[in-house]
């Protein structure tokens, strides 16, 4: 694990304060996702497309193929 942290103050906490700081911000990207998915998804397709992604780009929306050759029979 990396000792190299962007706030010098979190290697004075402990466990338990880190958990409750993890925890929150789990809780909080998971209830503005709840309620703003629409305007994020927007949003995360707009500074796509400035970094030259296209979404409507059908080359771009397939999806790979597995490395997977199994003709498995169920």
């Amino acid at each position: 694990m990396s000792t190299l942290w962007p706030f010098p103050l979190i290697d004075e906490w402990t466990p338990a304060q880190k958990l409750t700081v993890y925890d929150f911000c789990r809780l909080m990207s998971e209830i503005l996702w709840q309620q703003y998915e629409d305007v994020l998804l927007k949003e995360m397709m707009r500074i796509d497309r400035e970094n030259g992604f296209d979404h409507g780009d059908p080359v771009a929306d397939r999806n790979l193929e597995l490395p997977f050759e199994d003709d498995l029979t169920f």
